[in-house]
């Protein structure tokens, strides 16, 4: 990552005030190479757009999930030529680390805050999403109504994270010494604060992984089944929304044979479809499941080559999202756009 993506990301006051808006919300944005030119705006933390939403176009799809949806970044030419070739707008919010509770609540603010409405929604849903719903985003604040509105818990106003961003902020301002001594003594007697209320979770990659490695237990699939739910209901609450569609991929412990000892044992697809047949929604939703499609022989073939090396989050390699991952998506919901 260059200096000058560091720099815009902590001192651009525009940018400061937008991270400062939704960080708490979200737990986290996108990471500062996203706004490293003078042109990007702030929202590129959020969102991107490939080709403008409007009411001319054949249809509006929106792209949310983890890194696998941030990825759409790689597929950019990809994108933009279908997208313009086929006349529909095109938005890509992928977040890494993003599964169903703060896709929910970024949801909401593309609707409430940017008046991005989709027609239809890709809702790439990794492997991961399972471990980082357990054990990532455990505490969260619902309103009365039982609407989602911050991953972190009542009573609690800022992450740790907004802790050090404003503790950098404060380091880098053109304040004087000490203006900014006073203000890092204001950041620590609130950081310290802070830091009693926000309980502490094991985020290693161990222990997201962990629900793939060694299975479900009932309590844990119910509890996924109810975030993955709810941000289907969110996704319906809009009258503009035509279909959903699910995406899951299998990383590279699915694949390697059961007698393998590797073997993961937990998969997500297998969750997803379980919570779409239950759903009043279920006839409006579309499910690309690439372990159980043409695609999984392929993949069985390829596997020392699809897959980024030594990598424990089984990554797709850029080639693979530009040139197969995104294509296929597109080619199975090409109807509902042609």
């Amino acid at each position: 990552m260059q200096s000058k993506d560091v720099f815009r990301y902590y001192n651009d006051k525009n940018i400061i005030e937008f991270k400062n808006k939704y960080t708490d919300r979200l737990s986290h944005l996108r990471n500062p190479s996203f706004v490293r030119n003078k042109e990007a705006l702030p929202s590129e933390l959020l969102f991107s757009v490939v080709r403008p939403f409007s009411k001319n176009n054949k249809q509006n799809i929106l792209i949310q999930g983890d890194s696998w949806a941030q990825a759409a970044r790689v597929s950019q030419s990809f994108l933009k030529e279908t997208s313009e070739k086929n006349h529909i707008g095109l938005v890509n919010a992928g977040i890494s680390s993003y599964s169903p509770s703060p896709m929910t609540i970024q949801l909401d603010i593309l609707r409430d805050d940017f008046d991005i409405h989709p027609s239809i929604i890709i809702g790439i849903i990794d492997q991961t999403d399972i471990g980082d719903e357990l054990f990532r985003y455990t505490y969260q604040h619902e309103n009365k109504t039982g609407k989602l509105r911050s991953l972190l818990p009542k009573g609690t106003t800022q992450s740790e994270k907004t802790q050090i961003m404003e503790r950098k902020s404060n380091f880098n301002s053109s304040d004087f010494a000490i203006v900014k001594f006073l203000n890092l003594a204001i950041l620590h007697i609130k950081s310290r604060y802070l830091k009693r209320k926000l309980p502490k979770l094991n985020q290693d990659a161990k222990t997201i992984l962990s629900p793939l490695i060694n299975g479900l237990d009932s309590p844990s699939a119910k509890y996924f089944f109810i975030r993955l739910n709810r941000y289907i209901e969110t996704v319906f609450s809009d009258s503009e929304i035509k279909k959903l569609i699910l995406v899951t991929h299998p990383h590279r412990n699915h694949l390697v044979g059961n007698n393998n000892h590797k073997s993961f044992k937990g998969e997500v697809g297998t969750l997803v479809n379980q919570v779409v047949s239950k759903s009043s929604y279920k006839k409006k939703i579309i499910h690309i499941d690439f372990l159980k499609s043409e695609k999984s022989t392929f993949l069985i073939k390829n596997l020392e080559t699809v897959f980024l090396k030594n990598d424990p989050f089984s990554h797709l390699t850029n080639k693979m999202f530009s040139g197969y991952y995104y294509p296929y998506i597109f080619s199975k919901i090409k109807e509902l756009y042609y």
